[in-house]
């Protein structure tokens, strides 16, 4: 039985490469691209996506104050035994890929719509909510941007902002 489902899996993903449009849209084909890394990174080099984010907290005063914004994926250096077990970076590969996937959401998006009806904006949001529970457990609020970073071998020469989350209140 789980034969005709994979078979199936792969006769949609055939028919989809064959089927000539521009864009196919809707959250069940998101789920199936989910399986495979967003290769768009190939297309030029240039502009990079990253993920910054930040938490608010109420301090002893009662202000609620903000912490500074966070590159929430930097890079790990590289060591020998990663070749061989490295599942931090592994996640954090599968982390960025999202990241990306969500890069190009957004620049395929209709102008006017919002981000947040996105299913790549829900699961980035879902990400900065963890990664910042576990750095400021008593935080109440946060937010994100998706910044766009052209690097050279030494530095970051520009970075532009391509969107800033509302400031969302913790659930």
């Amino acid at each position: 039985m789980e034969v005709f489902w994979v078979i199936g899996y792969f006769l949609v993903l055939a028919l989809t490469l064959f089927y000539k449009t521009p864009l196919i849209r809707g959250p069940w084909i998101f789920l199936l691209r989910s399986f495979f890394p967003n290769w768009k990174f190939f297309h030029a080099v240039g502009y990079v996506p990253h993920l910054y984010a930040r938490a608010a907290q109420v301090n002893n005063e009662g202000k609620l104050t903000w912490s500074e914004w966070e590159h929430l994926y930097p890079r790990t250096a590289q060591n020998f035994w990663h070749l061989f077990h490295n599942p931090v970076t592994n996640l954090g590969l599968a982390q960025q890929n999202l990241i990306d996937h969500f890069w190009a959401d957004l620049n395929e998006a209709p102008e006017g719509c919002d981000p947040r009806n996105l299913v790549s904006y829900q699961m980035v949001a879902h990400l900065v909510d963890g990664v910042l529970l576990d750095k400021y457990p008593d935080h109440t609020q946060s937010q994100f941007e998706l910044r766009m970073l052209l690097d050279s071998p030494t530095e970051t020469t520009h970075t532009h902002v391509m969107m800033t989350s509302p400031e969302e209140h913790r659930k």
